[in-house]
């Protein structure tokens, strides 16, 4: 793997010969003859690891040691001496140097230790990130990209295929639980970076100066309760996927710092006067309408343009109710799973859960199939349960098509317009699924509501 690596060295022979041998690697390098301007680099730009000397002018190689690693503690450090004794060795691994090479070492044995301290660099930064992922998460992810078969989601998820490759930021928008979450995730698991982290953060579950510091970081001292330093999720998420949910919760303050992230990659953290880099990829979701709130100054012009390269569209579970079906089946088996039983419906129940309105979309279906599983005393979930559950009124006995005595034949006009009432209270008012099930038009139900009996 490739990396920023930093050469300290006072001899200029040194440095030529690394920067040309490890050039050849692909690696970015940077080059300083003395301490000072190697901290000076360290604090503009992200260094994955250091190759450095022990006797310098000015500061020596493990002083220095010691401020690269306060700088960032998970950089890498090598110390590389003409001058090798135990002593020196023990108090570099003692400071946290990767390894110690004596002059003059084989080429081919720095390569070595160059791609392995390379590989623990991008393993510690992958490793933070998905510490921070499951703290976010607490084990609540789901997968149910793959599932569905209605047009309107199998076109999001076309437009996330087609944007996962690309190093791009993509805009979600969506209603509340209507899968924001899972596309964001698809994107990562889609693109080049599926081996790197993916950091999740909901804006809108911090105040803003936890939210500050959960992102950017902060210095010791920087407010009440920062014993030390910290790396932000932008950090943590170099070379991966930075997950911002609940975007328009994000502080004018913070937008300002997130946009600068977006066109140069550097942000800064709290308390601190020195600049960091980030290479994380920037995914942000909302259910709010954002072209609004920048209308009224709530949500900044440039960032909502900065984000909105790629926008993707979720549909609300209502407007995909083919998938229902496909869906439940699959928290079913996830639930029976758990359980240690195999779970399935009735056409009865699945007919109630075809016709509710989820206003809480797939998160809310999830959580009452869940629901279901535990109360269930059976393998097979009833209608009545289904209706308890979901807080259904009785339905209504449908009326008979024909009576029994003669005096009770009603006009068929009549009958129509009772029928199509009571399928409309069945499945909650929903008009679509009523015109679709009687096989009429929407209109054709409009006008038998609103026409009287006997009248044209």
């Amino acid at each position: 793997m490739t990396g920023h690596i930093l050469i300290v060295d006072d001899e200029e022979l040194y440095r030529q010969l690394l920067t040309t041998r490890l050039g050849r690697g692909g690696h970015t390098l940077s080059e300083a003859a003395d301490g000072d301007t190697a901290l000076e680099i360290a604090r503009n730009v992200t260094i994955d690891l250091a190759l450095v000397d022990i006797k310098m002018p000015g500061m020596d190689g493990l002083q220095l040691l010691g401020r690269l690693k306060s700088i960032d503690p998970r950089m890498e450090v090598v110390i590389l001496t003409g001058h090798a004794n135990v002593d020196s060795a023990i108090s570099a691994m003692k400071l946290g140097a990767f390894d110690y090479l004596s002059k003059p070492y084989k080429l081919s044995e720095l390569d070595i230790t160059v791609d392995r301290a390379l590989e623990k660099r991008r393993l510690g930064l992958r490793c933070a990130g998905l510490s921070a992922e499951i703290a976010h998460l607490r084990g609540t992810r789901d997968d149910t990209a793959g599932i569905g078969k209605s047009p309107a989601w199998l076109e999001a998820l076309a437009l996330t295929r087609r944007a996962a490759p690309l190093d791009l930021p993509v805009l979600i928008t969506g209603e509340s639980g209507s899968g924001k979450e899972v596309i964001a995730g698809a994107l990562h698991r889609w693109s080049p970076r599926a081996g790197e982290a993916y950091v999740p953060l909901n804006c809108g579950l911090l105040q803003e100066n936890l939210l500050e510091s959960e992102l950017f970081g902060h210095k010791k001292g920087a407010f009440t309760g920062a014993t030390t330093d910290k790396d932000g999720l932008c950090q943590y998420a170099t070379n991966g996927t930075l997950f911002l949910d609940e975007i328009a919760e994000l502080p004018l303050a913070s937008q300002a710092k997130l946009l600068r992230v977006l066109d140069s990659g550097e942000y800064r953290p709290v308390g601190s006067n020195t600049l960091r880099r980030t290479n994380a990829r920037v995914i942000a979701a909302t259910h709010r309408n954002l072209d609004e709130l920048a209308a009224t100054d709530h949500f900044r012009h440039d960032l909502l343009y900065r984000l909105n390269v790629i926008h993707i569209q979720v549909p609300a579970l209502r407007d995909r109710r083919e998938d229902i079906p496909l869906l439940t089946e699959y928290l079913l088996s996830r639930a029976g799973a758990r359980i240690g039983r195999r779970l399935a419906m009735t056409s009865q129940a699945m007919a109630l859960f075809g016709g509710y309105a989820w206003p809480g979309n797939v998160r809310e279906l999830r959580n009452v199939v869940e629901r279901l599983a535990i109360l269930s005393d059976s393998s097979e979930i009833e209608a009545a349960l289904v209706a308890k559950v979901l807080s259904l009124k009785p339905e209504p006995e449908p009326p008979p098509a024909i009576e029994t005595g003669p005096a009770e034949i009603k006009p068929l006009e009549v009958v129509e317009r009772d029928y199509i009432r009571w399928a409309l209270q069945h499945s909650g008012g929903n008009i679509s699924a009523v015109a679709s099930g009687l096989g009429i038009s929407r209109s054709k139900i409009y006008r038998v509501l609103r026409n009287k009996p006997g009248t044209a």
